[in-house]
């Protein structure tokens, strides 16, 4: 028999199934992996492809293991009903069945491929993006802080948060003094949006006390370029100093919604 599953021995199956077992045991196994490849693929009502963009990292970890373990499961299972078929075609591949239980396992055989190569488009939980810095690098806090006690700095549009939420990519570029830089995309724009700042304020005494804001504040859009992507953390920066910025409008749900989305962005980044 052609070996149709690939390198490596597979594992032994308890018993010896009858022919009609074999195929029934390979049909059963391609809608469970069907089932599994609408999950994987976001496919299907009220299905929705997993995502770091959208989960929390403790949801996306466990469901990313969760998949993992059940195709490796697949897997093992796959092997044991060819080396059920391999039995056959040795001990008399005359049987009526026989060229059902090939085809049936080379269709089973290509759903699995489907659902591996599926399943590797996720990312794993712990795959580091992009590098984050932090740097004490007070320009940009020192910008803010200034635009908002002149009020300089003008209200961007409602709609921005949702904007913000909505963007087609993110990514966080890393925390300059108090405020946490992210470049943002959506479609062939990009615009850094900047979150908290610190004042510096005396208080009764005359002693100095930093005071944190959760403010967040948005530049204006440029064209996102390939060159935009290869520009390093420090480079960000002076990039986003040349830009106008303007305050975020967010309380309540659409902070929280802000704030949430920030946390996910960030979870691409390794602080150094």
């Amino acid at each position: 028999m052609p070996f149709l599953f690939g390198s490596g021995s597979a594992p032994a199956q308890e018993r010896a199934l009858t022919d009609s077992e074999i195929v029934a045991s390979l049909r059963a196994l391609r809608s469970e992996m069907l089932d599994l490849l609408s999950q994987v693929a976001g496919k299907g009502a009220a299905m929705t492809r997993p995502s770091r963009r959208t989960m929390d990292y403790e949801s996306y970890r466990r469901t990313f293991e969760s998949y993992s373990a059940k195709i490796d499961d697949c897997y093992r299972r796959l092997a044991a009903y060819y080396s059920q078929i391999d039995r056959v075609y040795r001990t008399g591949s005359s049987t009526p069945l026989y060229k059902q239980m090939v085809q049936t396992y080379l269709d089973t055989k290509g759903v699995f491929d489907n659902l591996k190569s599926t399943f590797s488009t996720l990312e794993p939980p712990e795959k580091v993006v992009t590098e984050a810095v932090v740097s004490n690098d007070q320009r940009l806090n020192e910008r803010i802080a200034t635009s908002v006690r002149t009020a300089a700095v003008p209200t961007a549009p409602p709609q921005a948060a949702k904007e913000i939420v909505d963007a087609d990519d993110s990514r966080f570029i890393g925390t300059f003094d108090a405020v946490e830089m992210f470049l943002l995309v959506r479609g062939d724009s990009a615009c850094y949006v900047l979150f908290g700042w610190k004042d510096v304020v005396e208080d009764e005494n005359g002693k100095s006390l930093e005071e944190y804001h959760l403010a967040v504040a948005r530049s204006e859009s440029f064209p996102m370029t390939p060159e935009i992507r290869t520009l390093t953390p420090e480079q960000h920066l002076e990039h986003a100093l040349k830009l106008k910025i303007a305050m975020v409008e967010a309380q309540g749900e659409m902070m929280t919604d802000l704030k949430q989305f920030f946390a996910r962005t960030k979870s691409y980044a390794r602080t150094n």
